[in-house]
């Protein structure tokens, strides 16, 4: 069969369909083209050795087949089939690449992390004095601002002083009222002793003509006794008269004395009460002068002021807060796992990452361990006893140290928030 005669049935079957002039030349330009590949077909068979009649007829079944495809075929061939995995070397090998990169880099993640440990549990801390006046008044001056630096003895406030003033003048004269009462009494305490003297003095004459009063009736007795006619007894009761008298007098002369020693017990307990009130008008003025000095409020230590609320003309009393000073020493609370704190010990080093500044890194190291976890020093304490025990991990305070100098020159204070990486192994 010729191409020709290959050509003739497809342009039938081409008028057939055509419903108009313009799609029948199309149909023609079309079949040409079908012509025109038949015709190479058939050569390629007879080079391969095939029988061209065959191929021709495969063909023309394939177009009636197609119900017309061939009119709008371009020309061009099929797309070749995807390639298989195997088929692509450069694809397996990136693969590969990834797969043992992801791999290589978990171990070695791995390797780093189990050498630390890490919690954002914890916050810079310090220990925060708040300042409180120690005596009622009206605020006169504030000499300190929010955020300045103070340093140890420095004035912060100044209180009001005229009534603690008139105060402890008072009670400065009342001491030296009773300074001079003591004086009296001390010198009371002198003349108490001259009479003790003078009466004791007075003494001895009645007690001499006690002692021969006395002597003259023994004598008259004895007499009496080896001669009752010796002696009258008129002279024998002159003789105890004489005596009696003499005691009486005598007696009088020690009463005197004892009179002026009580006067001088007196005199010296008054001396005491006089010294007593002198003691206590000086601790009433000591105590006034410490109001006075306790009216200047002063920084106990270096470090900057916070939390400010004292203004002048404000009226304070004691215990009342006025301002808080922040320490510039500072250190972390780290609050780990107590799961986390085996391999943990003192002095290992820390690397500190703070979140106000994420591009500085600080470092320090472990200084101490809190006895007890975090939930023992609660305002209400686990009650494991109670049969409601729940097992949860508890945490830890752990306090670190900074290490970096100039921590100082960098807005961190306490409460702020931190992420601390211990190295353990």
């Amino acid at each position: 069969m010729s191409a020709a005669d290959d050509q003739a049935p497809r342009h039938s079957v081409d008028d057939h369909g055509a419903p108009g002039h313009g799609e029948a030349a199309h149909g023609d330009e079309g079949g040409g083209k079908g012509g025109s590949r038949g015709t190479k077909d058939d050569a390629d068979h007879k080079r391969n050795g095939d029988k061209p009649d065959g191929g021709g007829e495969g063909e023309r079944k394939k177009d009636e087949g197609n119900d017309g495809q061939g009119e709008s075929d371009t020309g061009e061939g099929d797309e070749p089939p995807p390639k298989k995995l195997r088929d692509r070397p450069v694809l397996l090998i990136v693969i590969a690449v990834v797969v043992i990169g992801a791999l290589v880099g978990g171990i070695l993640y791995w390797l780093n992390a189990r050498q630390y440990e890490t919690t954002d549990d914890a916050y810079i801390d310090g220990h925060i004095v708040r300042i409180a006046p120690q005596v009622s008044g009206l605020v006169r001056q504030v000499l300190v601002d929010d955020n300045q630096v103070v340093g140890p003895r420095q004035v912060l406030a100044i209180l009001d002083t005229q009534s603690n003033t008139a105060r402890y003048q008072g009670q400065r004269a009342s001491a030296q009222q009773a300074r001079a009462t003591v004086a009296q009494s001390l010198a009371q305490i002198g003349v108490q002793r001259q009479q003790i003297a003078t009466a004791r003095a007075q003494v001895v004459q009645p007690q001499a003509d006690l002692d021969k009063a006395l002597a003259d009736l023994a004598r008259y007795r004895a007499a009496q006794r080896t001669d009752p006619a010796a002696v009258a007894a008129q002279q024998i009761d002159a003789a105890v008269q004489a005596v009696d008298a003499a005691r009486g007098r005598r007696d009088a002369a020690l009463k005197a004395v004892r009179q002026a020693e009580a006067q001088l017990t007196s005199a010296r307990a008054q001396v005491s009460a006089d010294r007593a009130a002198v003691k206590a008008a000086d601790a009433q003025a000591a105590t006034t002068a410490v109001d006075l000095a306790n009216s200047q409020i002063i920084a106990p230590i270096v470090g900057r002021v916070a939390n400010r609320t004292v203004t002048p003309g404000s009226y304070v009393t004691p215990g009342q807060q006025l301002l808080a000073i922040v320490p510039l020493k500072l250190w972390v609370t780290a609050n780990f796992k107590e799961t986390q704190l085996k391999l943990m010990r003192v002095g290992q080093p820390v690397d500190i990452k703070i979140d106000a500044l994420p591009d500085v890194a600080f470092h320090g190291h472990v200084e101490s361990f809190q006895r007890g976890a975090g939930q023992a020093f609660s305002l209400l304490p686990a009650e494991n006893a109670t049969g409601n025990f729940v097992k949860v991990v508890q945490r830890v305070p752990v306090r670190i140290a900074i290490d970096s100098p100039g921590i100082e020159a960098y807005p961190v204070g306490p409460g702020m928030s931190v992420v601390p990486r211990v190295k353990v192994r």
